[in-house]
């Protein structure tokens, strides 16, 4: 059994980007069980240091150069995220982070689209600019952005998780 002995590193077992992905697996099944705030926070928090920290420190030449070449959209969906898992995690914003906000309001679980009236039940949706997003869209396509991020073989981002991510970040009408 391999032990940690980096002081600067005091974290659980979990090494590499590809664990930390399977844990972000996990809490998005957890997510499907109930879309509540505990859960969110949990796929949140854990989405967006997989994106900024785990990935440039421990992930490959190859998932460094995916990640560089996101889109401006795709970075939409990571700096939703930012703000979200920064303000959750510090209470609120500091004054660096409110000048890059793009998250203007996180809800409470609410049924506001046909998913959560039909499938899901009470939802949380994050309102960036005019978009209003639900967590299961921005959940679905934030596994889809990090798997091609991780593990795709190619170094052009795919046109359809474009064409996906304008969807999810369409304006309200």
């Amino acid at each position: 059994m391999a032990i940690n002995n980096d002081l600067s590193s005091p974290r659980v077992p979990i090494n590499t980007c590809e664990g930390l992905f399977e844990k972000l697996k996990w809490d998005n099944r957890e997510l499907e069980q109930g879309w509540n705030e505990y859960r969110t926070f949990n796929f949140v928090v854990t989405a967006y240091h997989l994106y900024e920290d785990w990935i440039k420190s421990a992930g490959t030449r190859e998932q460094r150069q995916r990640k560089n070449k996101l889109p401006e959209i795709a970075l939409k969906l990571f700096k939703t995220l930012r703000d979200i898992t920064n303000a959750s995690k510090h209470w609120k914003l500091d004054s660096a982070s409110q000048r890059k906000q793009i998250v203007t309001e996180v809800s409470t679980p609410e049924i506001s689209d046909y998913y959560a009236y039909f499938i899901a039940g009470p939802v949380i949706y994050i309102t960036v600019g005019n978009a209003r997003p639900s967590m299961p869209e921005l959940a679905s396509i934030t596994l889809e952005c990090l798997t091609w991020i991780l593990q795709g073989d190619s170094t052009v981002f795919p046109q359809e998780l474009v064409d996906r991510l304008e969807i999810v970040f369409r304006p309200l009408e």
